[in-house]
């Protein structure tokens, strides 16, 4: 009997303190758990063997469990100490929840906030929302463009037989309370994204502004590959009744993940202020107040959208060209949600539905596309013929600018 007791006592007893991370996993699972119903006098003997054996297998079941690496050990890493830090720290959120949508695997592992807790900070100027990633290698910021330095980042562990050569999704919050499509840039300003692949798990860091200013709101975060985003098809969503939903009939990716902050956190005073300051920036921008140089070449560009915007499948061919290279010419198959999936170029992307392309039984549509680098000789048609069987065609064309 003794040597029995041993062996458990050695079986019991821990060869390392278990981390925050591990705590955390065995609360959670505690918290799951059924209660303990009383037991006899009689069967006190076998119950106590019982749950040392379930302590055991337990034991064994939680390390199992934890199939992925931390968020502070990949973090660490990648030479971000202190977000390493603040991802294994007291604040930070152990959440560790898998959903399997779109033949992925996507797993919320944690989620964290603070201020200057990563050295790679992304930018933006005052008065725009246009954002640029700065680091020690890059010159310091100047005039109104500032670094962003009061973030949010979610960790996530992504599997799929699609994560490469790109991550083919979008992960972006939403904050109810907050119509998404007037305030999306709010949350969303200036996000931006960290990842790596180990093995077959794409370990993808998720950076925004600071949710939990917020926190007294019910946040989400959509984990999508659906474009454009909280669409008709990936998501229900109505700010007025405070509904977001999955769409259960979407085929794709649309995990939705709540994130449970502590509602203390949430600081009404900055967010008054913050918001206010969105909604003069908005207004701003409506009135153009936000003014800048016309040069020459802003003046062509606006005559060849001009130009462009008179072209219609009608006289298209008097106006423009079509493209002959390979590639110039596509057709697509609707998904079952009625869309076709456009690629071409350097990753350009959407997603259109075929009933918006052709309403009221037309065949043909004509869609403008560019500029790059306000050039507008990278203007590009897309002339769109919906087939007799369904499918759909592309063809670009070039415009024939006037000289």
């Amino acid at each position: 009997m003794k040597n029995m007791d041993n062996i458990l006592n050695q079986a019991l007893t821990p060869e390392n303190e278990p981390d925050y991370w591990l705590i955390q996993n065995i609360l959670s699972q505690a918290k799951e758990a059924t209660p303990m119903k009383k037991t006899t006098p009689k069967k006190y003997v076998t119950a106590i063997l019982s749950c040392m054996l379930a302590v055991v297998i337990t034991s064994i079941s939680v390390y199992a469990a934890w199939t992925y690496l931390k968020p502070d050990q990949v973090v660490r890493d990648w030479g971000e100490s202190e977000l390493a830090d603040a991802f294994s720290g007291e604040d930070a959120l152990y959440i560790n929840e898998t959903q399997s949508y779109g033949g992925y695997n996507v797993t919320l592992l944690g989620f964290t906030s603070g201020k200057n807790l990563t050295e790679y900070q992304y930018s933006s100027y005052e008065n725009n929302i246009s954002p640029s990633g700065t680091n020690d290698s890059q010159t310091e910021s100047t005039g109104d463009f500032v670094p962003l330095t009061d973030r949010s980042y979610a960790f996530f562990a992504i599997e799929g037989e699609r994560l490469e050569p790109w991550l083919d999704f979008t992960i972006f919050p939403v904050v109810m309370g907050y119509d998404y499509e007037t305030y999306r840039s709010m949350f969303e300003h200036a996000s931006g994204s960290h990842q790596e692949m180990k093995g077959d798990t794409l370990y993808f860091m998720f950076e925004c502004n600071n949710l939990e200013l917020f926190a007294d709101h019910e946040i989400y975060l959509c984990v999508s590959d659906d474009l454009p985003v909280l669409s008709e098809y990936s998501y229900v969503y109505d700010n007025d009744a405070g509904i977001l939903e999955r769409n259960e009939q979407y085929d794709g990716l649309n995990a939705l993940f709540s994130l449970p902050l502590d509602a203390t956190k949430a600081d009404p005073k900055a967010v008054a202020e913050k918001v206010a300051a969105f909604e003069q920036q908005q207004r701003d921008i409506l009135e153009n107040n936000i003014t800048s140089d016309t040069s020459e070449m802003s003046n062509q560009t606006d005559e060849a959208f001009a130009f462009v915007e008179q072209i219609t499948p009608d006289n298209i061919d008097k106006y423009a060209t079509p493209l002959t290279e390979e590639g110039s010419v596509m057709t697509f198959v609707p998904d079952s949600q009625g869309r076709i999936d456009v690629r071409y170029g350097d990753g350009n992307r959407s997603k259109p539905a075929v009933k918006k392309l052709f309403p009221d039984g037309k065949t043909g549509y004509v869609s403008c596309t560019g500029i790059s680098g306000e050039n507008p000789d990278s203007l590009l048609i897309e002339y769109y013929t919906l087939n007799e069987d369904g499918s759909v065609t592309l063809q670009l064309y070039k415009p024939n600018l006037p000289e």
